[in-house]
């Protein structure tokens, strides 16, 4: 039924809200501000999944999770679907809906929730609020998710469809409101958020890590829970906001199952997200003269400069596609995944999928497909003496060797045999614990 649930946006007339930017290291999530939309109307029902929308993650003023979020409220009709509890109070998503309410009055409350819960005195949080009858145009999204934006293009979005909308302090959070607004999913995932009672905020989480093993493990259709190699809690955040965690899922149906699974503290409320989270949405297949700053792109190259490690242990290389050369990088937060690139030689040929850091101009890798593997002889033994069969010395200069016993001086004849190499073609990713909130992971590559 969840397919339904999908398909039915395009023509329902209920009044769209959307939220951005409200949210800082400091705390908040512009999650749970979406839940308490939801709780502030309980007249009102869920069409549809609530939204969170991933925007482009190489733009240097976003807030900590770059997440926009949004919901469809109406009166709720036909199949309905449990997707999240508040409070005690069970949540529904309805396949259908018609309109229902004012919408200046759903606005001004929506205005008012942002006032009382946005991090206002962090630099970085500057929200914006949306409430519309109709839909941005897509393209809009296509632009959001993969290069820079201006405010005025939002703006002028809005102004098309008759949105009532309010931005706070540079109102750069209207950008990622329209862009909620305006996806239309071409691939699509799950998550299933929980959130800590409030007297737990800032507080140490308590999550039992033998259940997210537990859980990762029986539910396959998951993704990201857990790393294994560095014993990490994936779905967990390290900040002090209202999230307890997050399960990520292609399919919605097994998500509270999972959710049920995981041991450990409390939760005062879950919802499930419709998301582009592991979608690649951001990704652009572009040749290397055409990259740009803040951009996320997928390139094929041949290895120019081999690996070479640098201070803070990143690695660095370069690949030419005949259009260019561009230097990428394997940063150190990407722990094991260095060590496959460290195993490229100049000739190999790889595609690369990363984003595009401006200063200094990198390509910081995400995943990577080896596609042809260079043959390289290397020496294993020193040439012997023609007469008395010794092993000879190098000269260290021309390739010459000279025999010290004999006096014989040849040149080449060195024992040969091919390099040994670490890794073979196909794909590698970094680990789990270094993994972008867009990047597909190889685990789910079929099922988009």
């Amino acid at each position: 039924m969840h397919r339904k649930l999908l398909s039915c946006f395009q023509s329902i007339a209920v009044p769209y809200i959307a939220l951005d930017d409200t949210d800082s290291v400091k705390g908040m999530c512009t999650t749970f501000l979406l839940t308490e939309v939801i709780r502030s109307f309980p007249e009102l029902d869920v069409i549809g999944y609530p939204r969170l929308v991933r925007l482009n993650p190489n733009i240097p003023w976003k807030t900590r999770g770059n997440a926009a979020l949004s919901v469809f409220l109406g009166k709720g009709m036909g199949n309905r679907l449990k997707i999240g509890e508040i409070g005690g109070r069970e949540i529904y998503s309805y396949e259908k809906g018609r309109d229902y309410g004012d919408v200046g009055e759903i606005f001004n409350t929506v205005v008012s929730l942002v006032e009382k819960w946005a991090v206002f005195d962090d630099e970085k949080t500057n929200p914006g609020v949306v409430v519309s009858r109709r839909k941005p145009s897509q393209s809009f999204y296509w632009k959001a998710v993969r290069s820079p934006v201006s405010l005025e293009d939002a703006i002028s979005e809005l102004e098309s469809t008759g949105a009532l909308y309010k931005g706070f302090k540079n109102k750069r959070g209207l950008i990622g409101a329209t862009a909620s607004l305006s996806w239309r999913p071409r691939k699509r995932t799950y998550e299933l958020i929980a959130y800590r009672y409030r007297e737990k905020w800032g507080k140490p989480r308590e999550i039992d890590e033998k259940s997210v093993v537990e859980m990762d493990r029986k539910f396959p259709e998951t993704f990201d829970n857990y790393d294994y190699r560095n014993r990490y809690i994936a779905i967990s955040p390290h900040t002090p906001c209202p999230i307890l965690y997050g399960i990520r899922a292609v399919s919605p149906y097994n998500l509270e199952n999972a959710h049920r699974t995981v041991k450990g503290e409390k939760e005062e409320r879950w919802m499930i997200f419709l998301s582009n989270q592991g979608t690649d949405d951001n990704m652009v297949r572009k040749k290397i003269r055409d990259i740009r700053g803040y951009e996320s792109v997928i390139v094929r190259g041949t290895v120019e400069r081999e690996p070479e490690t640098i201070e803070g242990g990143h690695v660095i290389f370069s690949i030419s596609d005949g259009t260019g050369i561009v230097d990428c990088a394997a940063y150190e937060p990407t722990k094991e995944f260095r060590d496959v690139v460290r195993e490229l030689i100049k000739g190999d040929v790889v595609e690369l999928y990363g984003g595009v850091r401006s200063e200094p101009f990198t390509l910081n890798i995400e995943k990577m497909r080896v596609l042809h593997l260079e043959n390289r002889m290397v020496k294993i033994h020193n040439p012997r003496c023609p007469k008395c069969g010794k092993r000879m010395k190098s000269t260290g200069r021309d390739g010459y060797y000279r025999c010290r016993n004999c006096g014989i001086k040849v040149k080449g004849g060195e024992e040969m045999e091919e390099l040994k190499r670490g890794i073979k073609e196909g794909w590698y990713e970094v680990p789990v614990c270094a993994r972008r909130h867009l990047a597909t992971p190889l685990k789910i590559m079929p099922l988009l």
